[in-house]
């Protein structure tokens, strides 16, 4: 199978940039409300949102996932994902690894999407 197929691609792209946009916009409307989060992460997200990253994160998830849905330059909407991709994979990793799941499902689809894209990011690797 052809991994660069474009309706594969364009497929996830879209299922991943919903996924995006539904999380950033939970996350940005559920607020400070600490029900259904691991006792070992309740501090750190209070902080994350009384610092105003957490708002930070969840904006740059909406918006990059706005960018993966429309088509909008779905390659630099795949990279301000992958911090955060990394990110959830290392906090959940850490504090509740029951969620890791969901923080490698973000992973693999910014993975294969960075996969797809790597003719735009060539460029940044060569001198």
């Amino acid at each position: 199978m052809n991994l660069r197929n474009r309706y594969l691609a364009v497929s996830i792209r879209i299922l991943f940039g919903a996924l995006l946009v539904f999380s950033g916009i939970g996350g940005l409307i559920s607020g400070r409300s600490t029900e259904g989060i691991p006792p070992d992460m309740i501090t750190i997200m209070q902080s994350l949102w009384s610092s105003g990253l957490f708002h930070m994160i969840k904006i740059t998830e909406v918006i990059a996932g706005i960018m993966l849905v429309v088509g909008f330059w779905p390659a630099l909407a795949a990279l301000f994902v992958a911090p955060i991709a990394i990110g959830i994979i290392v906090f959940n990793s850490l504090l509740a690894p029951n969620y890791v799941f969901a923080g490698v499902i973000v992973g693999l689809f910014d993975a294969y999407l960075g996969y797809v894209y790597w003719e735009k990011y060539k460029p940044l690797f060569s001198r």
